[in-house]
């Protein structure tokens, strides 16, 4: 029997989920839910099932067995806790929260319920990168390098709103903050620094291209970021991200530990050292987060990635923010986890 799976948010990432259910003969599609109708509509018309404008009708009328939720960062909360309430597993698009108070709230009901979910993070289910989680795991690290600068700022009317999508530490860079999680552990403290160096307010005349813009009416959040973590394990950590215009993207990471250094790009990964080695991560890797929900799911397991792996990541970019409020001060992820 297929697995009935609801889609709420069908923007944006979704379509990437949307198009790898397609390829699982096991996956029904039967619902998709958008505060903007048509693109719910044009779902349910391209791969079959029902249109909403509300998640709970979609909860109560279809009643999946999973729903994979890619609404933006701000959306999150209400949608997660009726699922838990009805103990719909999830599916969950990172950031899982733009605050710790809605991430802790969903928490404690994921947890009470003993729920499945899943965050995604989708590095963590690339082979190359576990293996290098398999090849630091007997080593000291000493540090976790990374860096992720974007040519501009993403055109979503969100994006440049602190409180809609919490900036691009919150939003985006959450993926290098919750790799060095993956492959360093815990990480027990943050301080960070945050500039706006560029005057984003459109000139006369200026009309978007397409693709990332270089200006933006409203611009709220900071477009350069910098972070120094304390791991528990004793590693220290740096993570700068900018989205001041430039001409590329540039994203990287490294890690140094005793006797090799590993880098990693994308989910391709090099190591160097006593052991010397390279991995590619094949194309269908993205896929791979997904799959193992739909997977957990059939077989009543837990994942690898549950909601609480989100909530921890997100504390981490809050926790610079919160540094940034206190002069630079370090903040501990206790204060922010409840």
């Amino acid at each position: 029997m297929s697995l009935k799976v609801g889609f709420v948010g069908v923007g944006g990432i979704a379509r990437r989920h949307l198009e790898n259910a397609k390829k699982r003969s096991d996956i029904a599609m039967v619902a998709y839910c958008d505060v903007v109708p048509e693109r719910a509509r044009k779902c349910a018309d391209e791969y079959g099932g029902n249109a909403y404008g509300s998640f709970t009708d979609l909860y109560d009328r279809e009643k999946p067995d999973a729903i994979v939720i890619c609404t933006p960062p701000f959306a999150h909360g209400d949608i997660e806790e009726e699922a838990a309430g009805r103990g719909i597993p999830f599916f969950v698009e990172k950031p899982v929260a733009v605050n710790m108070e809605t991430a802790n709230r969903v928490a404690k009901v994921v947890e009470e319920t003993g729920l499945i979910t899943q965050v995604g993070y989708m590095f963590r289910t690339a082979e190359p990168i576990k293996k290098v989680r398999e090849l630091l795991s007997t080593r000291a690290i000493a540090m976790v390098q990374a860096h992720y600068y974007m040519p501009g700022l993403p055109s979503p009317g969100w994006w440049p709103k602190m409180e809609l999508g919490g900036g691009q530490l919150v939003e985006q860079a959450t993926h290098m903050l919750d790799l060095g999680r993956f492959l360093a552990g815990e990480v027990a403290a943050v301080s960070g620094r945050t500039a706006r160096v560029r005057d984003w307010t459109p000139p006369a005349g200026y009309q978007p291209a397409p693709g990332l813009l270089k200006y933006a009416d409203g611009f709220e959040i900071p477009d350069t970021t910098a972070l120094v973590m304390q791991y528990e394990g004793g590693a220290l950590g740096t993570l700068s991200c900018s989205l001041v215009p430039q001409k590329a993207w540039d994203v990287g990471f490294k890690v140094v530990a005793d006797g090799l250094l590993v880098t990693i790009e994308g989910a391709n990964a090099r190591w160097t050292g006593d052991e010397e080695g390279e991995m590619k991560a094949g194309p269908e890797y993205p896929a791979y987060v997904l799959y193992d929900f739909f997977d957990a799911v059939m077989a009543g397991k837990k994942t690898e990635i549950p909601y609480s792996e989100g909530v921890r990541s997100l504390a981490v970019s809050l926790a610079g923010y919160e540094s940034v409020n206190r002069g630079g001060a370090p903040v501990a992820i206790a204060e922010l986890v409840a």
